[in-house]
């Protein structure tokens, strides 16, 4: 077993160059992946806390946040893609066509845009940006199959989808967003379209490489065992409603309060 020191002079080696996974303290599920966790998530509670209440500092923060996740992004691509035994870009992997990516093309549209534009990716941001944060950052397994916690592609991965989780809860704890004043069914598929818009470059390179980006081949994880031999063009389908009906769930409460509203006064 390799020890905290080895860890440190190796922050910034690549897994070609690692040595195994079982050698490495800080894998999945280890103590200090839990103690590292712990101290990211206490950040991202106490600061979304602290932050919400003082309307000046959002969006400043926001766009701090965004644009060091995007800088960083850039880096851990050419990091990946030029220190492993292959200097190449992996395109079947590592190009950022992933549902938590579009948390990067989003963001500026939640900081500066108006109306429906600013409605739809904070949306997206307070839906499946929720969720696509919350599954990467309590269970990363992308990373620490591999990597250390105390790596620097494991702490771009922890940091990225904290940011996530923080930009999340400071919306909803602030009201800079609401799953409320739901009217319309066009209001239900707003937070969708910032993803609809990514499908098309991913799935482009999904049937060109071939790739499973934002998972719609149904190759990754428990996919293949959830749709077996279907064809492929069926499981991209069934892919894409899931990703119209799960942010839309959010909102449908309010879609639905607001209905039985307006039949009350049109029965008044």
């Amino acid at each position: 077993m390799k020890d905290f020191g080895y860890l440190l002079q190796n922050f910034f080696t690549h897994k070609d160059k690692l040595a195994p996974a079982e050698q490495l303290p800080g894998t999945m599920f280890t103590p200090l992946h839990f103690v590292v966790a712990g101290i990211l998530l206490a950040f991202v509670i106490v600061g979304a806390i602290l932050v919400h209440k003082k309307e000046r500092m959002i969006k400043p923060l926001f766009i701090v946040l965004w644009a060091t996740v995007t800088v960083l992004e850039v880096v851990k691509i050419t990091w990946e893609s030029t220190t492993g035994n292959e200097v190449c870009l992996e395109v079947a992997g590592i190009l950022p066509l992933y549902p938590c990516s579009i948390f990067m093309y989003a963001m500026p549209f939640a900081i500066w845009g108006k109306g429906w534009m600013k409605k739809m990716a904070c949306g997206y941001v307070c839906t499946l940006g929720l969720l696509g944060g919350s599954v990467n950052f309590f269970y990363p397994m992308t990373v620490l199959y591999r990597y250390s916690i105390i790596s620097f592609s494991a702490m771009h991965s922890m940091f990225y989808h904290a940011v996530m989780l923080f930009t999340c809860l400071t919306m909803l704890l602030s009201g800079y967003h609401r799953y409320n004043r739901v009217k319309s069914a066009w209001d239900l598929l707003l937070p969708c379209i910032p993803t609809m818009i990514l499908s098309i470059p991913a799935n482009v390179v999904n049937y060109t490489v071939p790739a499973d980006y934002m998972f719609f081949r149904g190759t990754s994880a428990f996919l293949p065992a959830l749709f077996g031999d279907m064809e492929k063009i069926w499981i991209t389908l069934i892919i894409y409603a899931l990703y119209i009906i799960i942010p839309a769930c959010f909102y449908l409460p309010s879609f639905i309060s607001q209905k039985i509203k307006m039949a009350r006064k049109t029965v008044a």
